[in-house]
């Protein structure tokens, strides 16, 4: 079958309705010989020319295009953009930013003028070498390109680019040369004029062959794109299922999930979701283009780019932190971003998240990515920061400052073991301990060794900020002078002590300090588990007598 015979009827079977064509002309062999074969056929057909000025004879082309276009009695459509500047302004990659402006351009002419589809010249030559590189880039998988994308479509995909240069220089039909597609810095112009020429040495069909495996690539694709549709909904991939699902199955699901996020599925990615599906635990991982993948409580799913929101989503499996019983008394759980004006109640009162995350020193592009669990308005856990205090798993007979106030005394105990004045004290951030202390002064002959200052020190390196601002003391005696005031330096806005210091206390036992007009308010709790941190000390004084 001659040339034209067979690419008219692999065009018949990709747009069996078409009778108006848009045919993509750049100027070159494979494109110029493809609208030579289709000029005076059975289509209604129209050219258009996109110059994406990166070479200095790119208006050179255009013109050579219209003027092929005028010998052909054909209408020609010419659009110029600065595709360098256009990518650097919208942070694309170059080649990224060519395909999105030309396709758009394409699009845009074809439906202005009636056209059924937009046809181009990509020959066999450029499937091999499409296939190739994704290849060596690691892609999920080596299909190619299809012989049909949207309204785009491939009639020469099985036709070799040596075929169109002999049927060109029949016709005595000059054409364009690209000079960059001789530059083998370049990787896809090292693929055709290196690479594959001394595999195709060896193995003189390679080029068949690797259109070939695209072709089964992407019928097996088709495949299992009809075994993910039920497991992939808007919201994600419910784990459960995933995790049943055989690998392959696995990495097309989540090829799907990245690719409809905009991410480029590279095995890389893939494997890495795969490793944290299997871990178990809950799992954040960065993706390319500002995107972040998350893996846990149920799901998996993709966010968008800072400041981008997650639709709201049944809340399927809770996270350990929070007891469900308590929380299924708030109504139906959902998952979501924060949204403003959100607060969430700790032990230490009710906090808004924007002061909570500042405090807890979360970056801000990282703040609108972070899982809120919620009910209606009541937010009752935020990803890695806080959980209220009404749902703490385990805290049902006792609040949570006594959970606290139970480990400072276990501090105390460690200070008695020394032979120090059982004095404990932990200081706590968003539900977590960041430093622990009891007094030293006996061991260090020192009298600032008292219990406050040690866990202000250690709290203060763990956070990497002087100011704990987001923190509560937790301490078993009523503090000093001296320990108030280091409190007051640190910033630290609460406080909750257990026993009554009547030496010492300046917080209304001997004095308080607090009607002093300082800067800062510090709120005080006292008498928390004061019975069990009286005991310890009376033991304690009672043994040295």
């Amino acid at each position: 079958m001659k040339l034209r015979e067979r690419m008219l009827s692999h065009l018949a079977g990709l747009a069996p309705q078409a009778e108006a064509l848009l045919v993509a002309v750049s100027g070159g062999p494979d494109s110029v010989a493809l609208l030579r074969l289709l000029h005076q056929g059975p289509y209604r057909l129209e050219v258009a020319h996109f110059d994406h000025a990166l070479r200095s004879e790119s208006a050179e082309d255009a013109a050579f295009v219209r003027a092929l276009c005028r010998e052909l009695g054909l209408p020609c459509h010419v659009e110029r953009a600065e595709v360098a500047r256009i990518a650097d302004e919208r942070g694309w990659n170059l080649e990224d930013a060519a395909r999105r402006l030309r396709y758009s351009f394409l699009t845009r002419v074809a439906k202005r003028v009636g056209a059924e589809a937009i046809v181009t010249g990509h020959t066999l030559d450029d499937q091999a070498e499409t296939v190739l590189m994704q290849l060596l880039r690691g892609a999920a998988f080596l299909a190619g390109m299809p012989p049909r994308q949207g309204w785009v479509v491939r009639p020469l995909l099985a036709v070799r680019r040596s075929e169109l240069l002999d049927y060109l220089q029949q016709l005595s039909q000059p054409h364009r040369q690209d000079e960059s597609n001789l530059d083998t810095k370049r990787t896809r112009a090292w693929l055709r004029l290196e690479l594959l020429p001394r595999l195709a040495e060896r193995y003189p069909n390679l080029s068949e062959r690797l259109s070939q495996l695209a072709t089964w690539q992407r019928d097996q694709r088709t495949l299992l794109d009809e075994l993910a549709a039920p497991l992939l909904d808007e919201a994600g991939i419910a784990i459960e299922p995933l995790r049943r699902a055989p690998p392959a199955l696995q990495r097309h699901l989540l090829q799907l999930l990245l690719k409809r996020a905009g991410v480029p599925p590279d095995s890389a990615h893939l494997e890495a979701l795969r490793k944290a599906l299997a871990q178990g635990s809950p799992t954040r991982l960065s993706l390319p283009k500002g995107r972040l993948a998350r893996v846990g409580y149920g799901r998996v799913e993709v966010l968008g780019p800072t400041g981008e929101r997650l639709a709201p989503t049944p809340a399927v499996e809770l996270p350990p932190e929070v007891d469900p019983e308590q929380a299924q008394v708030f109504g139906p759980l959902v998952y979501r971003t924060r949204l403003p004006g959100d607060r969430i109640r700790l032990a230490a009162g009710s906090r808004k998240l924007s002061d909570l995350l500042i405090d807890c020193k979360i970056p801000r592009e990282e703040r609108n990515r972070l899982r809120v669990l919620a009910a209606g308005a009541e937010v009752l856990w935020v990803e890695g920061v806080a959980t209220d205090a009404r749902v703490v798993t385990g805290l049902k007979a006792e609040d949570e400052d006594e959970r606290f106030m139970r480990l400072a005394l276990e501090q105390a105990r460690l200070a008695a073991d020394a032979g120090e004045v059982p004095i404990g004290v932990v200081v706590v951030c968003s539900g977590e301990v960041v430093g622990v202390g009891h007094n030293t002064t006996e061991r260090d002959h020192d009298p600032t060794g008292h219990a406050e200052l040690h866990a202000i020190r250690l709290a203060a390196g763990r956070l990497g900020d002087w100011r704990l601002t987001g923190c509560t003391l937790y301490v078993t005696l009523e503090p000093c002078a001296m320990c108030f005031g280091a409190m007051l330096q640190a910033h630290l806005p609460r406080l909750v002590y257990g026993a009554a210091n009547y030496r010492e206390g300046v917080l209304g036992s001997v004095t308080d300090l607090r009607r002093a007009p300082w800067k800062r308010e510090v709120t005080v709790r006292g008498g928390v588990l004061a019975r069990e941190a009286g005991e310890l000390l009376s033991a304690f004084f009672a043994a040295r007598r």
